[in-house]
């Protein structure tokens, strides 16, 4: 079944131009859990179709998109977005409404309820999550996010997690910087030494 949007970037150029009261989706982990919900609710709404031509990953710190990811870390954005149909901007206006006062923290709070990214994870780290469970997750719409809730989860945010646990080995590990950098672990080919004695 062909997407409803062009491409991936289209749909995230159309949520960017919108006004966030808990600031600019520019941050890679936010974009990206806004586009997951944005094709999970789609999916659940259209008879498991896909809003834009992303497939998504399952991982320990929530849903991903590695090519998109590392294309909105490295600052890739298109000149000229595709205005999408009137019936996906009806939708995106429809999910803006819905979801412009989550930050991060409430992402993640639906996310842990979230069915099909349990589903895949149960099958292996990096496991596609299918546009059927996706679809199934979100039959019923949106789990509730309470101001109860929301005081908990700030306990427990920031635990350290990777958003991109899209799985670079051992020799590509990717960490992060305090605010949200990624740096790859390095370490010198060879010991330098200098050839001059030192004086005491």
């Amino acid at each position: 079944m062909r997407p409803a949007a062009r491409s991936t970037y289209d749909i995230l150029a159309w949520l960017k131009a919108r006004d966030w009261p808990s600031g600019p989706i520019d941050a890679p982990a936010h974009a990206i859990r806004l586009l997951y919900l944005a094709q999970a609710l789609y999916a659940a709404g259209n008879r498991q179709r896909k809003l834009m031509p992303a497939t998504f990953l399952a991982t320990v710190a929530g849903p991903m998109e590695p090519d998109i990811y590392l294309a909105l870390e490295s600052g890739v954005k298109i000149s000229r977005p595709l205005k999408p149909s009137a019936e996906v901007e009806a939708f995106l206006v429809s999910f803006y409404n819905a979801f412009r006062d989550f930050g991060k923290v409430e992402l993640d709070i639906v996310l842990e309820k979230d069915t099909a990214l349990r589903t895949a994870i149960a099958r292996g780290r990096n496991s596609e999550i299918t546009q059927a469970d996706m679809a199934s997750a979100y039959s019923k719409g949106v789990p509730v996010v309470t101001g109860e809730t929301q005081r908990l989860a700030r306990g427990i945010d920031g635990l350290g997690r990777s958003d991109l646990d899209a799985a670079p080995n051992a020799k590509q590990e990717v960490r992060f910087t305090a605010d949200g950098r990624s740096v790859t672990r390095w370490m010198p080919k060879r010991r330098i030494t200098s050839r001059t004695p030192v004086l005491n």
